[in-house]
């Protein structure tokens, strides 16, 4: 592709702003491995408050490394073991997976056997990959867990909890149901807690824009966003902008973490990979 078929900033870089973006490594230092993609991602800008508002916007980022991702499994196995008094023999920690593609909840459920060794005797069939499997194995004093790395909206963790219990009334049974995640946007609590008995994150999420800025300010940024998704293309293989304007259910995410692929509730300027004019562009987060 070349350079000319892509937008970019009507000037070359000025001092200012390289010396912005060296700030802004030091304070995201995963930053270092992404720099072609950073810079490609305040190329997009038109002006001074765009890029300000992009990079306010990623030195918030929320990342956390392979050890972070390991330090927050473990205060997951605590808060299962210890608060919540969880034993393995009336405890099933599950993925939401029912289909055959595999996702980031069957990864966070393998993840979790390391972390809670450490507290009991759980097996391998304590740990279950299949949403399906659960209803068959739970007795009347069961206690399901469901483990995830992130959680977005909360719509599709109380989608899957409303067919998990509608199933288990079915099948004349009856359980706790705990939801237990790395990080979580504050906004999925209202959407998730009617549906469960406890929800915990060890990080909870505050949308990038509403719920940083207010008034005026907060208005200035929606329309900056606006316009700077107004530079995406329309369509991104089988995706539509529209659904993923200021991210999934505009959740206002940003979040990355470590070697997985990066939640779609976040901002689609940091992971759509087209322009306007359908030209390919570089994305800041390398998402599948």
């Amino acid at each position: 592709m070349a350079d000319e078929e892509i937008p970019r900033a009507s000037e070359a870089m000025s001092r200012e702003l390289f010396g912005t973006l060296v700030q802004l490594t030091r304070q995201q230092p995963w930053l270092i491995q992404r720099s072609e993609e950073l810079y490609d991602t305040v190329s997009v800008c038109d002006d001074e408050a765009q890029t300000n508002l992009i990079v306010d916007l990623i030195s918030r980022f929320h990342f956390r490394s392979a050890q972070q991702n390991l330090e927050d499994r473990r205060e997951i196995a605590s808060k299962i073991s210890k608060d919540w008094g969880c034993v393995p023999e009336n405890t099933m920690l599950i993925a939401l997976q029912d289909n055959a593609c595999a996702d980031s909840t069957s990864a966070a459920v393998q993840q979790l056997k390391g972390p809670l060794a450490a507290y009991a005797e759980w097996k391998t069939h304590n740990f279950i990959s299949s949403l399906g499997e659960v209803v068959d194995r739970a007795k009347e004093d069961s206690i399901i867990v469901i483990v995830d790395d992130f959680c977005g909206s909360g719509e599709t963790i109380s989608k899957k909890v409303k067919w998990l219990r509608e199933k288990l009334v079915e099948a004349g049974k009856n359980a706790i149901i705990g939801v237990a995640v790395s990080s979580a946007m504050e906004q999925s609590k209202d959407v998730i807690c009617p549906f469960v008995d406890e929800f915990f994150a060890v990080h909870w999420l505050k949308k990038g824009i509403r719920d940083h800025y207010s008034g005026q300010s907060a208005m200035d940024a929606i329309a900056l966003m606006e316009s700077i998704e107004g530079k995406l293309g329309d369509r991104y293989g089988s995706k539509k902008l529209e659904k993923y304007k200021f991210g999934w259910k505009q959740s206002e995410a940003l979040c990355y973490l470590e070697g997985e692929n990066p939640p779609n509730n976040n901002f689609p300027i940091f992971w759509w990979r087209k322009l306007k004019s359908n030209a390919d562009r570089t994305a800041l987060l390398p998402r599948v």
